[in-house]
């Protein structure tokens, strides 16, 4: 299937998530995750087998966007989530994907909607995400009972590059 987009919702709990070029949900995977020696990592070796088991590849992909650093909860948290974001930059480059960076600032005002009370984004995610794929239920596996915020975030991070990125 040719032109897909992938949004990609940064940090050692994100996920990926594939829509094809009408909208739909074709699939979504938490990002994999391996021991680093201070923090949790991605393992850049799982991600490229789901990548390439999903038929994910430059000629296949439109447009990758990956949620750019920022927002995080500590230092610790940060320097994970840059980590992961270079980690997926420098994947994403090597196999040659277009991509986009976009800040959640800038897809959460488009897709949620601007002056968004703090500590509300996340419900309002989820609420904007059940309106765009209503049979969705955004699990990480088949056991789990609650949606995955990486997941709902992914899925509207690819929204927003289906929607408005032109490459």
């Amino acid at each position: 299937m040719k032109g897909l987009y992938v949004g990609i919702d940064n940090g050692i709990s994100g996920a990926v998530t594939v829509l094809n070029q009408e909208g739909a949900i074709t699939s979504s995977f938490t990002l994999p995750s391996t021991r680093g020696r201070a923090y949790n990592e991605l393992d850049v070796r799982t991600f490229h087998k789901l990548m390439y088991d999903g038929g994910l590849c430059r000629d296949t992909v439109k447009a990758v966007v990956v949620e750019a650093p920022g927002g995080s909860q500590s230092a610790a948290a940060a320097v994970v989530m840059s980590g992961v974001f270079h980690a997926l930059r420098a994947y994403l480059d090597l196999f040659q994907f277009r991509w986009e960076r976009v800040t959640p600032q800038a897809w959460q005002k488009v897709l949620l909607g601007a002056n968004i009370p703090k500590g509300t984004t996340k419900a309002l995610a989820l609420d904007a995400a059940r309106r765009l794929w209503p049979v969705e239920k955004f699990l990480a596996t088949d056991r789990s009972k609650v949606p995955h915020e990486g997941i709902v975030d992914a899925a509207l991070i690819a929204e927003y590059g289906r929607r408005f990125l032109r490459l």
